[in-house]
């Protein structure tokens, strides 16, 4: 999956979504949290079909977190944000921490505290 612009230093997570997911209201809601002024928020656009110029639809999100203290609230605002949209759309969300990866789907989702407790469970130490 091409990757622009280079994320630079730092540890990489990939955050995908399936179902009702918007990429651009997921990146929105992560840059305007005040607690993750230390993560850059990318996305990762889908390779040109043949005869396009340009890729496609936005693939994933992908958060270059400086500090690894942040972790925990990048996981929290990912949670916060499945739930505020948790009762009206049906999405999936993926989280990916190097070879490690976490889907959370479901009422799952109407829990931010727990989803970011798992997210950080299960990725939270520096690969």
């Amino acid at each position: 999956m091409p990757i622009s612009p280079d994320p630079g230093p730092g540890i990489r997570v990939e955050i995908s979504l399936t179902g009702d997911g918007s990429y651009n209201e997921l990146r929105k809601w992560l840059r305007g949290d005040e607690d993750l002024d230390g993560v850059r928020v990318d996305t990762v656009g889908a390779p040109p079909l043949p005869g396009q110029m340009s890729g496609g639809a936005v693939e994933a999100l992908i958060a270059t977190v400086a500090d690894p203290g942040l972790l925990g609230a990048l996981f929290g605002a990912v949670g916060g944000w499945a739930a505020a949209r948790a009762s009206t759309r049906r999405t999936r969300i993926r989280v990916k921490v190097g070879d490690r990866e976490v889907e959370v789907e479901g009422p799952a989702l109407r829990d931010p505290e727990a989803v970011a407790r798992r997210l950080h469970a299960e990725l939270g130490e520096a690969p």
